[in-house]
């Protein structure tokens, strides 16, 4: 039973709850006890009914103190002076005819008062432990008593009883609690578990999909160039890019920076024209605001890096459409859209036999759409094997990582269109 809250408050929960009730019944006991008295002395039957209401009295101002402030201190001075207390009322009560033993209902209900005193500390083990030191407490008093005046001494067996229900209780509260505990724990751990996995498989789809766009399009790039020493542009482009695969920030998204190579070529230039021999592969990253987010305008021009990859492979992009609609996006978004992009023009020029493929861009209901389209050969989709990660890790699970989908269609001697959208603002 959790009563609606978590954990380890419902646990705590319980336990101040059992506690009080203890302390409720005590009063109660204490309560019955002062009345008995009260009407003992009252009738006439007993003047020491009055002594014994007054030490009933004092018993309850104690305990009043130990519910409200449940410390050691306060715990211990209730049984000290509450055992005192069960001694002089037992000699009070067998110094008349009434009762033949100590086993009776005027002396139970102290010691039931004695025993649930509920005590300092949390938990079921320490309400064990306070409530055998009151137990124990109160029935030496009933003894002591008994023996001071010569009578019958029994056990309480009210009192007794009341003690082994409270055990009992308590235990099984005890072991529920540890198991939920353990519960818990485990619950916790799996989903710590849960937690790391996914993180090691973003890590994994990010580490595959870097190594495969990089590699991929800089063996496209070399393959295009023909014969002949390779271009010191495209040369230190892929200097640049195997530092980054093989260092130890692979993981984290460059910022845009001042460095050469045509791999990196600036996406304001149209796509098939040539590079200019100053060309850098990043634009440095415009000042921003104290505390404001980087955005696509200010450090990233929209798909700078797929119109790149189109010109190192000779592919020619026609696009339709506004490339700053790309700026609707956040820069996690950006790269991401623009990551995918490349690797869908990239395989245009390797499957689709054609040298020209379409760019169309729009905006609308919160979303950023990019289409890439081309009349080549197409294809079977559920002919593609489970081996080739182009499209199923470097486009689908990098736009479906930034809460984005990718829709395809293919028919083969007809071409492809690959639909990506993607939600507008922060990833």
């Amino acid at each position: 039973m959790t009563l609606g809250l978590p954990g380890d408050l419902a646990r705590a929960t319980l336990s101040r709850s059992l506690a009080r009730a203890g302390h409720a019944a005590a009063f109660v006991a204490l309560g019955i006890a002062i009345v008995l008295a009260l009407l003992v002395a009252a009738t006439g039957y007993s003047p020491a009914g009055w002594s014994a209401a007054g030490l009933v009295t004092g018993m309850a101002a104690l305990l009043f103190l130990v519910a409200r402030y449940p410390t050691v201190l306060f715990t211990t001075v209730y049984l000290v002076v509450g055992t005192g207390i069960v001694f002089a009322i037992t000699t009070l009560v067998m110094n008349t005819d009434v009762f033949e033993s100590t086993n009776n209902v005027v002396l139970a209900l102290p010691c039931l008062a004695l025993m649930l005193v509920g005590g300092a500390g949390a938990g079921s083990v320490n309400a064990i432990v306070w409530a055998t030191l009151g137990y124990a407490l109160g029935e030496g008093a009933l003894l002591l008593g008994a023996l001071t005046v010569g009578a019958e001494f029994m056990p309480s067996f009210a009192a007794t009883a009341a003690f082994v229900i409270l055990v009992v209780v308590r235990s099984f509260d005890g072991l529920s609690r540890r198991r939920n505990a353990r519960g818990t724990t485990g619950l916790h751990d799996a989903g710590r578990q849960s937690h790391e996995l996914a993180i090691r498989r973003e890590y994994e789809l990010l580490a595959i999909a870097r190594l495969h766009d990089t590699a991929l399009g800089h063996l496209i790039a070399i393959s295009a160039a023909g014969s002949g020493p390779v271009d010191e542009r495209l040369r230190s482009g892929i200097r640049e890019d195997l530092g980054l695969i093989i260092g130890r920030d692979w993981a984290t998204e460059p910022e845009p920076e001042p460095a050469p190579g045509a791999a990196r070529e600036q996406a304001s230039a149209p796509a098939n024209a040539p590079a200019p021999a100053n060309a850098s592969a990043r634009e440095p990253a415009a000042p921003a605001a104290a505390h404001a987010p980087a955005t696509v305008r200010d450090t990233y021009p929209p798909l700078r890096h797929a119109l790149a990859a189109a010109r190192n492979v000779g592919l020619e992009v026609r696009i339709t459409g506004d490339l700053d609609v790309l700026h609707a996006l956040d820069l996690t978004r950006a790269r991401a859209v623009d990551e995918a992009v490349a690797q869908c023009l990239v395989n245009v020029a390797r499957h689709a036999q054609v040298a020209e493929a379409d760019v169309a861009l729009g905006i609308g209901g919160g979303e950023v759409t990019v289409a890439v389209m081309d009349t080549g050969v197409g294809f079977d989709v559920h002919d593609v094997p489970l081996d080739r990660i182009g499209l199923r890790t470097s486009i689908r699970a990098r736009i479906e990582q930034v809460q984005g989908s990718v829709r395809l269609w293919s028919t083969k001697g007809i071409g492809t269109t690959i639909v990506i959208t993607v939600p507008e603002g922060d990833a």
